[in-house]
């Protein structure tokens, strides 16, 4: 069994001391951990394509050594590619950081790729924050550069202290578990990409990077923002945990990574927990689409719902997506509540929508609206085509016998309707739903909206746009195929009836004669 000889992320008191001092590591034994970091993690194929995401900064410089330095050392052959996005930000500084990357690279022999963008520009027609957006282009910028190049994976220099001020800056914007679990080592660059971006200097701590890069006369270049509390990650750095060390806790970076450690290790057990619940819970699935059974869901813990509906969406969208705490609750109470249709966006795009005891799951496409239903008036006694509806509707007016009522009324024959043809106002049509109307279900003890029978149906959304409804002079008789109107019902004194058949693709439906 392999035990990392470097320090976990969660025992960095053992090792480095937060006040800044590095421990002490010697360039031969960092190399050595290093390659062993990089077997550990089946990332040591020969000849394997890196590549780096190399700013000019310490962490970067150091790591692009490191890398050449463990390539030559193990005979691993690797091809390195540096990669520098020039962000528009710093003007000449920006400049020189991008000559001093060209020139590294040149001296180490290695292909270098360079973009250039305007991070400002960027933010003034997108909006967000210049820390977000920098960000995102960055890493679609590495993502470009790897297929490119034919890589899978991409290394950057995050290191231990980077993660522990990404921890308190998800905490004070209003984290959850995930959150709290920090920076992976391993994860796709983008979700749902092939390309994996890849953090192995996570477990070192900024001084012993440091250190490191004097002891070898490692150049570099230093970035005055760094120093400066112009972004609110900067500020967590320059500010916020000084005043933590200096007031409350002299070791607070070390406390941050064991909570961030015991987050993962939760995570880890909720997901798996989750994982067993989830396939009792599935009431339909198919390709990109989930539906769950309410009831039982709302019936679990709240973290394991959670989980839950986390594992829906990342199934149905295909890739892991970046939902927050308030996306989960969002879910969660549309399960809650009472009322049907409802739905909701979340990344992925994904949308999730209640319908009745179920929570369906399915990925948000731009779909055209359904055509509106327009108005065939109907031939009577004859047959008329429903070629919006594909299907034909027949109508035959017919003498009835007092006897035979009764049988005619029990008689439940899928899309056919016998109707009192003296209360029926010719001429009829068939049209599509309209705002406002009313009609009186046979059987119910009164009018009502058709928007609410069809809720009390449970006709889902998408497929009341679909169904005709058949009117007189006097509004809807039949909602076809689902009730007619207590209006035009047989009664014991009806002479003549109105027989109505929906025929589909010229045959009688299910059930008609």
């Amino acid at each position: 069994m392999y035990i990392d000889p470097r320090p976990s992320r969660a025992s960095r008191e053992t090792a480095d001391l937060d006040d800044g001092r590095s421990r002490f590591v010697n360039w031969a034994s960092f190399i050595e951990q290093l390659g062993v970091w990089f077997e550990q993690h089946e990332l040591a194929a020969p000849a394997m394509p890196w590549v780096l995401g190399i700013s000019g900064g310490p962490d970067s410089t150091l790591l692009l050594h490191a890398m050449h330095e463990l390539s030559r050392r193990r005979g691993w052959g690797w091809t390195l590619h540096v990669a520098h996005l020039h962000h528009g930000l710093r003007g000449a500084d920006a400049d020189a950081d991008a000559a001093f990357v060209a020139g590294l690279a040149q001296r180490l022999e290695l292909p270098f790729h360079e973009e250039r963008t305007s991070i400002p520009a960027q933010v003034a027609a997108e909006g967000g924050s210049t820390e977000e957006v920098a960000r995102r282009y960055r890493y679609e910028f590495l993502e470009r550069i790897a297929l490119k190049t034919g890589s899978d994976a991409v290394a950057v220099a995050h290191h231990a202290d980077d993660d522990a001020e990404t921890i308190l800056y998800r905490v004070f914007r209003g984290t959850g578990l995930r959150g709290l679990a920090g920076m992976p080592e391993i994860r796709p660059i983008q979700p749902g990409s092939r390309i994996r971006l890849v953090r192995p200097l996570l477990h070192e701590r900024r001084a012993t990077i440091e250190a490191l890069c004097s002891e070898r006369g490692i150049e570099c270049r230093l970035d005055p923002t760094n120093v400066r509390s112009d972004f609110t990650r900067s500020r967590i750095r320059n500010v916020v945990l000084p005043l933590l060390r200096q007031q409350i806790n002299p070791n607070v970076s070390d406390a941050v990574l064991r909570l961030a450690e015991q987050a993962r290790w939760l995570g880890t057990y909720l997901a798996d927990a989750a994982a067993r619940v989830f396939d009792s819970l599935v009431v339909a699935e198919a390709p990109q689409r989930i539906e769950l059974n309410v009831r039982a869901l709302l019936a679990k813990q709240k973290i394991i719902q959670a989980e839950v509906v986390r594992r829906a969406i990342s199934l149905v969208s295909g890739r892991e997506q970046d939902l927050s705490f308030h996306h989960i609750e969002a879910v969660l109470k549309l399960a809650a509540d009472r009322a049907s249709g409802k739905e909701l966006h979340l990344p992925g795009p994904v949308a999730v929508r209640k319908v009745y005891e179920r929570l369906e799951f399915q990925p948000i496409t731009v779909e055209e609206a359904p055509p509106q239903l327009l108005p065939v008036f109907v031939h009577c006694p004859g047959t008329t085509p429903l070629p919006q509806l594909s299907a034909e509707l027949v109508a035959e007016v017919c003498d009835v016998d007092m006897d035979k009522i009764d049988e005619l009324r029990r008689a439940h024959r899928p899309y056919e309707e016998w109707l009192d043809y003296e209360r029926v106002q010719l001429p009829l049509l068939v049209r599509g739903r309209r705002e406002g109307d009313r009609f009186w279900p046979l059987g119910a003890p009164g009018s009502k909206r058709l928007s609410d029978f069809f809720i009390e149906q449970k006709i889902d959304p998408p497929l009341r746009a679909r169904i005709g409804v058949l009117c007189d002079q006097a509004g809807p008789v039949w909602i076809m195929p689902l009730r007619i109107d207590e209006r035009v019902k047989l009664r014991p004194t009806s002479r003549r009836a109105l027989r109505l058949v929906l025929r589909t693709n010229g045959q009688p439906a299910a059930g008609a004669p």
